[in-house]
């Protein structure tokens, strides 16, 4: 998967399958202030409780997820290829 042109319409993106019992937790940690060049990639419909935003910036890209009544939450900041290959798996159910 390719980290190049954004997918989705204004409030609709994929929706995320039910996780698998056996799947990869990923570890999420408190989200910090925004990059000054932050570009949503991607990102999962908001017509769920949880939504999933794929981001760049600074060379470097990770998750975004944000619950109702929860604070959002981040993953670490990846290689492109890594963090593709997690999005990949969280939209296939095998990441929660």
């Amino acid at each position: 998967m390719t980290l190049t042109a954004t997918q989705g319409n204004a409030d609709h993106g994929y929706h995320v399958p039910t996780s698998k019992r056996d799947a990869e937790v990923i570890d999420w940690q408190p989200a910090t202030q925004a990059e000054d060049r932050r570009r949503v990639l991607r990102w999962t419909c908001r017509c769920r409780n949880e939504v999933y935003y794929l981001v760049s910036a600074g060379g470097r890209g990770y998750i975004e997820r944000t619950r109702d009544g929860e604070a959002t939450v981040q993953t670490a900041r990846m290689r492109h290829a890594q963090i593709a290959e997690l999005w990949e798996r969280i939209l296939l159910g095998q990441a929660r």
